[in-house]
């Protein structure tokens, strides 16, 4: 197996194919990645604040790294084998944005700490134990680049707390080579991302990458604690469920042994609707289903 390291001044805020590869390699690989904070560290004590995000210069990604033998339409499997966030870290608030942005009076920067436990310290003297993540996670799509602030089909601003230490993530690839980058660490987030921003920190991330050829996807979906879950992203939140639950169904459909109806009926009876963000310039959504409950009615393996 390949391995590499890229180092964290070797970012992007454009997931494209016209983003030239700071590195190549074949897969399988296993690759380190050092990751910068969504403010590039802009942010070290609260009295710092950003008066505006410039949305071009914002949530860097480490990369692009280029897969010479991944060929489009293949799918591009991501095991994440470790998240280090490195304390301490910048969350914030500010007004008309997140779910209670239009009761936000003034923006507000927070820096929390934490320990080697992730045990992260609050006002107050408490301590709430946190799970680090991955926020940004994608491949080139087949036409014009992204922004890394974006989520879409192709990965991208997922934002979605099951990109953690021991998720599977599977990318349909889009273009040859892949073109593969990924940042935006949180230390800590909610589903929804909804006050506005996780727990925002710089750190490393382990990944390990391989392909498969037997798998029929045209959206991200990941395996992570449990079930395996359609990422979904659309313009609003009830269109990205409505995508995720269709994405879920068809991937049934197309990699296993039940019909359209009968696929609806399990994900209606056995699968569950869910937030990933909606701060983001699309919304993203989940459906997830146990991997107990899948795994007999597919005819691959996950």
């Amino acid at each position: 197996m390949n391995t590499l390291k890229l180092t964290r001044d070797q970012l992007t805020c454009l997931i494209g194919k016209e983003v030239p590869p700071v590195a190549e390699t074949t897969l399988p690989a296993r690759i380190t990645f050092e990751t910068i904070n969504v403010f590039r560290d802009a942010l070290q004590k609260e009295t710092d604040t950003l008066d505006e995000l410039d949305y071009d210069t914002i949530n860097p990604a480490t990369g692009p790294v280029k897969f010479t033998n991944l060929k489009a339409g293949d799918v591009l499997v991501v095991k994440i084998n470790k998240v280090k966030c490195i304390s301490p870290a910048a969350a914030i608030v500010c007004p008309n944005e997140g779910v209670m942005g239009d009761q936000i009076e003034k923006g507000i920067t927070r820096i929390y700490h934490w320990d080697k436990d992730d045990n992260v310290e609050i006002k107050g003297g408490f301590k709430l134990k946190a799970t680090p993540m991955i926020g940004v996670m994608g491949v080139a799509p087949a036409g014009k680049g992204i922004r890394t602030i974006e989520p879409g089909d192709h990965g991208g601003n997922l934002d979605t707390t099951l990109l953690k230490e021991g998720a599977t993530v599977y990318l349909p690839v889009q273009v040859d080579g892949g073109i593969f980058s990924v940042g935006d660490l949180h230390e800590a987030q909610g589903d929804g991302e909804s006050w506005y921003t996780g727990l925002e920190a710089s750190g490393e991330v382990e990944l390990e990458f391989s392909i498969r050829n037997d798998m029929k996807i045209d959206i991200p979906f990941v395996k992570s604690a449990g079930v395996f879950a359609s990422l979904a992203s659309d313009a609003t939140t009830d269109g990205a469920l409505k995508k995720a639950m269709t994405k879920l169904i068809n991937f049934i459909v197309d990699n296993g042994k039940l019909d359209f109806y009968e696929a609806g009926f399990v994900c209606g009876l056995f699968a569950d609707l869910g937030i990933c963000q909606v701060v983001d310039p699309l919304k993203t959504c989940r459906m997830s289903i146990s991997l107990d409950n899948i795994k007999d009615l597919l005819n691959i393996t996950l």
